[in-house]
């Protein structure tokens, strides 16, 4: 059995689920979404299942191609009690694209003292499956994605078009529209698959790149012209300060693909981003255009992701005698631990 084929004792529970509730990690991405509302419907198209999706954070407007029914719900804060029960009383949780229970934000602790049995489907490096009673783990897979399409097709039935038009998001976010290194032959034989389900290329592209608003391009400007060059061209950087999405009014997951833009600059090999999330809080983007690996840097503070797209947090205090983070002592940490491990 190839890694991309569904082992049996997930397809099992798949099949045994009728009121299972999916989740995925905080500020959801193209892949994030698309394969948790895609699996939500395959499984929601079985008689008798009545499939939840519960998001942490809103959906970014470009990414609403990939829950065109608008499935998922947003539980904003704390969940309430009526919340909690509802996760309490799910036959399966079924976490998607992520294996950190701290990604999972606010639903960390209804998920984890949930009884009901925990099902893991990802493309990320999974530090400690234990904590799934099902954990199906694939790095090599282009998208979380593409393996619930490898999931639909095991369980059989027709692609639904809706369906197929979240998973296309969900492989094309992913892949960069296929010109990261992931996109592979898998890639490539989901994206034939999903094609032929009806899938129109040029409606989702203008939807998910030609769809920005004034604000989020002033936003990309700010950060574009803070721009900052390291390493003699090999790593390149920027910042965003939380005053400038105020002023700007852009919600925190607008900022998608912001981090991408900073590759065009030639001869870069590592690229990052910090955004301030709030005072003292700051969330670090980072991408890898060359053979370096980045995720061992996301994982030095506290983060995760692959090797060429990964990202982590920083919050609290750097150590008991100093005050909490700022943009410098946050961009400094990054930089020193990138320059120790960058090649000369």
């Amino acid at each position: 059995m190839s890694n991309f084929e569904p082992p049996p004792p997930l397809l099992e529970a798949l099949r045994a689920a009728r009121r299972p509730v999916l989740c995925t990690h905080i500020y959801p991405d193209g892949d994030a979404l698309g394969s948790t509302v895609a699996l939500a419907r395959v499984l929601g198209a079985q008689e008798g299942v009545e499939a939840t999706v519960l998001l942490t954070h809103p959906v970014p407007d470009k990414l609403l191609a990939a829950d065109s029914r608008g499935i998922a719900e947003v539980i904003p804060g704390e969940p309430t009690a009526a919340q909690r029960e509802r996760i309490a009383g799910a036959d399966r949780i079924i976490v998607l694209d992520t294996s950190e229970p701290e990604r999972l934000g606010h639903l960390r602790e209804p998920v984890f003292s949930s009884a009901a049995p925990r099902v893991l489907i990802d493309h990320h490096i999974c530090e400690d499956p234990s904590i799934f009673d099902v954990a199906w783990s694939v790095p090599e897979s282009p998208s979380t994605g593409s393996l619930v399409l490898r999931i639909q097709e095991a369980l059989g039935g027709d692609l639904e078009a809706d369906v197929a038009r979240s998973l296309f998001v969900a492989l094309t976010t992913d892949t960069g529209w296929f010109r990261y290194s992931n996109a592979t032959p898998e890639a490539f034989r989901g994206a034939e698959v999903l094609r032929r389900a009806g899938v129109d290329p040029e409606e989702l592209h203008q939807a998910l790149y030609e769809t920005s608003t004034p604000e989020r391009t002033r936003a990309l400007g700010d950060v574009l012209s803070r721009l900052e060059i390291g390493r003699g061209g090999r790593i390149v950087y920027s910042t965003l300060q939380v005053e400038a999405l105020v002023e700007q009014g852009i919600p925190r997951e607008e900022l998608d693909g912001f981090v991408d833009a900073l590759k065009q600059v030639g001869g870069a090999e590592i690229v990052f981003l910090v955004v301030e999330l709030s005072p003292g809080r700051y969330k670090v983007s980072l991408r890898s255009k060359g053979a370096f690996d980045i995720h061992p840097i996301a994982v030095r503070f506290g983060g995760g992701g692959h090797a060429k797209a990964a990202g982590c947090r920083f919050e609290g205090s750097p150590d008991p005698d100093r005050g909490s983070w700022t943009m410098e002592l946050v961009v400094d940490a990054v930089l020193r631990e990138i320059d120790e491990r960058l090649a000369p």
